[in-house]
């Protein structure tokens, strides 16, 4: 790499870049057309909401 000229390693690190967010983009596209099952409460974590209040 200390023999590679500045413009190529700085071409490498925008392609890796690049990658990266394509990848992230298609990760997120279809993570997003996937159905999420409702929250399980066996644990008793998840609290009502009193709308009185």
């Amino acid at each position: 790499m200390k023999k590679l000229p500045n413009s190529v390693k700085w071409l490498i690190i925008l392609l890796v870049l690049v990658g990266m967010g394509w990848m992230m983009w298609k990760v997120n596209d279809r993570a997003s057309r996937v159905e999420m099952p409702a929250p399980d409460n066996t644990f008793g974590i998840y609290r009502a909401t009193d709308s009185n209040s």
